[in-house]
């Protein structure tokens, strides 16, 4: 055994320690190898002690950066840098549960989570999604490590979040949301994301049934937009463009009063639902629980109208 090795016995505990979807890892001497339990597969994963050992040399060290990268590998964890979150809540959700019986509830809910789970489904080349949604919250992020953001990837993002807004709306789930920008990890339950904090902190401050682009998120559409022309001379990025006019608009922001945004921009970039420009929309689409105590529907004109 040389200076960057450990023994299998203690392998086996950082494993349970760092990873929380890891149940047990057992060794098995006659191979000379870990087998790691997976909570929620069948099969568990070998990991040989020559392996483990290489992965201490290349990280120099550091026991955490080879679990996580060897759960990486295996599509354990999800850790994604410089990608885009977004973050949509349904409005009037407590409402909704107190004043709709519980089985026909939980029917809409299904039927409304199958339909994102539809919409979020890409998995395309460079192009991959991944999508929570827990009671009131949905989460849709970009598999950066897959492929870094392109002009590919934000327009298949930012269209699908547009179809989610516009169908969850004519199922009578209003969502209010937002784009962040930043880092994003999961191991099982736990969720760790500057993209998604950055998100969640816009969608509280607005006042209407839309989600903006938040200056973070628009930093990353930037630096991929200069990558793109760096590498090919030219880019297809271009919020302005009619290849995006139908879901992303560029305007005056309904903050709530005292916002706290900073910095404080009345315009930016904005989410359209995709292919929704009815008058009568609140009145077919708004669900008779929602409660407009703040001039949300005359806001969202802009959205749905």
């Amino acid at each position: 055994m040389n200076n960057n090795s450990l023994p299998l016995e203690l392998w086996s505990q950082i494993f349970v320690t760092v990873c929380q979807q890891v149940k047990r890892a057992e060794i098995d001497s006659s191979a000379d190898q870990l087998n790691i339990a997976i909570k929620g597969r069948s099969k568990s994963l070998q990991a040989t002690h020559r392996e483990l050992d290489d992965a201490l040399h290349e990280f120099n060290g550091n026991v955490q950066d080879v679990v996580l990268s060897f759960m990486k590998a295996h599509g354990v964890l999800n850790i994604y840098q410089n990608t885009l979150v977004g973050y949509f809540d349904i409005h009037a959700y407590s409402n909704y549960i107190n004043k709709t019986k519980f089985k026909e509830a939980l029917w809409q809910m299904t039927n409304l989570i199958s339909r994102i789970r539809s919409a979020a489904n890409t998995d395309i080349l460079g192009v991959k999604f991944d999508c929570w949604i827990f009671s009131d919250s949905i989460i849709l992020v970009v598999d950066t490590e897959r492929s870094c953001l392109f002009s590919g990837s934000i327009e298949f993002f930012l269209g699908t979040c547009s179809v989610i807004m516009a169908d969850a709306m004519k199922h009578r789930f209003p969502l209010r949301g937002a784009i962040g920008g930043g880092d994003f990890f999961k191991d099982g339950e736990l969720m760790i994301s500057s993209a998604l904090v950055d998100a969640a902190h816009y969608e509280k401050e607005q006042n209407w049934l839309g989600a903006v682009l938040t200056p973070n998120a628009m930093v990353l559409v930037e630096q991929a937009k200069e990558a793109e022309i760096k590498r090919e001379g030219k880019t297809s990025i271009d919020f302005s463009s009619d290849k995006y006019n139908s879901f992303i608009r560029y305007g005056k922001i309904p903050w709530k009063n005292g916002a706290n945004i900073i910095p404080h921009s009345e315009s930016c970039y904005y989410l359209k639902p995709f292919h929704m420009a009815d008058k009568d929309w609140a009145w077919k689409y708004l669900p008779t629980h929602f409660k407009d105590e703040e001039g949300k529907i005359n806001n969202s004109d802009c959205l749905y109208g």
